[in-house]
């Protein structure tokens, strides 16, 4: 197969889940790192053995023998700097969220479109079993009519930098300047980017919500910025209802879990991929997940006149699959989704549209910021007449100021 030619912006935690992956795709060959941060940057050279490295990454770009960009910074980055990328004229794949805002979102979206360069967005929550189990069964009509859905988690205390064994990343997932918002597009973009898909991506009619900064941080002297849990209840086409709770921080604990449910059956499912599928965070020589993580999904209702309740065993499917199709993974991991859409095996109609589905998401979690800000249910043409740019297009670094182009 065709070799691909990668470069990465960020040489953070999140870059190590990507390069795991990377070293399984013997086609994708990662040329190049840009990183602001010196130090960083040389561990992270002599780590990989990449050794061309830059502190600019706009110098990068001007090289000729790139073809794609993988783009692993903070959130209010993602805007300026995928779209940078994209007008140099390279395929880009951006971590997640796809930006912090709706209207952030949709510039990406649309640079991308202008630029007429292939674009995707780490949603690893796609591309499990799971996921490609409940569609099969919602296209095949199994749950009849869909009227309502919930996706609800509520960590104890899960804030990234903060909090007990969750204490991966930095400080800046709690600063609102560079991450824009907390948990509902952290995460959240896990559980609502799955949930949306799955039902066929409805036309958002309004969302009503607030969010809630109540838990005080855990870390003397470091302030938290970003609200700890979102709540909300969204209508979208021809009726139907989704309630959400997104919380990383709250007296509770509820697993990640989400339901759909119809007036034939429904689906409950757990455990939803937040952490980039198997190859990012799977163990041993099989690199499967351990098993507390492990996705899974029961069917409830009636099916031919029978009440019946049954395991769905999504996770072990997803094994038998992999060890007897290894052409399977392009539907089980993000990244080989990306390079099998970059030479062309799957199309715009094929692959899984991520930077719509983002898209959507990022229209959803604004929703519940303006519900909150008016007092009242907002409709999907306010928010996006309302949403606003919360990117960082004026980054001050230790070379210099970085000024990125806002315009499309």
């Amino acid at each position: 197969m065709k070799e691909i030619r990668v470069a990465i912006i960020g040489t953070g935690a999140i870059s190590n889940r990507h390069m795991k992956v990377w070293e399984n795709i013997p086609q994708v060959q990662v040329v190049a790192a840009a990183e602001i941060d010196q130090k960083r940057l040389d561990n992270w050279s002599l780590r990989y053995g990449v050794k061309d490295v830059y502190t600019d990454f706009r110098k990068m770009l001007e090289r000729d023998d790139i073809d794609a960009v993988d783009v692993c910074v903070h959130n209010n980055l993602h805007a300026p700097i995928c779209m940078a990328v994209m007008k140099a004229g390279k395929h880009c794949y951006c971590e997640k969220p796809m930006s912090a805002s709706y209207f952030d979102s949709k510039l990406m979206y649309d640079c991308a479109k202008k630029c007429n360069v292939k674009f995707a967005v780490q949603i690893s929550s796609l591309f499990t079993e799971q996921t490609r189990t409940a569609r099969r069964l919602i296209e095949e009509g199994q749950l009849g009519e869909i009227y309502h859905a919930r996706s609800v988690i509520a960590n104890y205390r899960r804030r990234p930098s903060m909090d007990g064994p969750f204490n991966g990343g930095t400080p800046d997932f709690m600063r609102a300047a560079m991450a824009g918002r907390g948990q509902i597009i952290d995460t959240g973009i896990y559980h609502l980017g799955q949930m949306l898909y799955l039902l066929g991506l409805p036309e958002l009619k309004c969302v009503f919500g607030k969010s809630y900064h109540k838990i005080a941080s855990s870390v003397p002297g470091r302030a938290v910025e970003v609200e700890d849990m979102c709540v909300g209840l969204a209508e979208f086409e021809h009726g139907f209802t989704l309630d959400i709770q997104e919380a990383n921080a709250c007296n509770a604990d509820v697993p990640p879990m989400s339901y759909i449910t119809g007036n034939k059956g429904g689906l409950i499912y757990w455990n939803i991929d937040e952490v980039g599928g198997d190859w990012s965070m799977g163990q041993g020589p099989a690199k499967l997940m351990p098993e507390h993580m492990r996705h899974g999904m029961r069917f409830t209702g009636e099916c031919q006149g029978i009440h019946v309740d049954c395991d769905l065993k999504t996770y072990y499917n997803q094994m038998q699959n992999r060890c007897y199709n290894p052409d399977m993974m392009t539907w089980y991991d993000n990244q080989m989704h990306w390079y099998k859409y970059l030479i062309d095996e799957l199309t715009e109609e094929t692959r899984y549209h991520t930077p719509e589905i983002a898209l959507q998401a990022s229209l959803l979690a604004d929703g519940i910021f303006l519900s909150q800000q008016e007092g009242r249910s907002v409709t999907a043409e306010e928010i996006k007449e309302k949403s606003q740019s919360l990117a960082i297009w004026h980054q001050e670094t230790p070379w210099g100021i970085f000024d990125y182009d806002s315009q499309i």
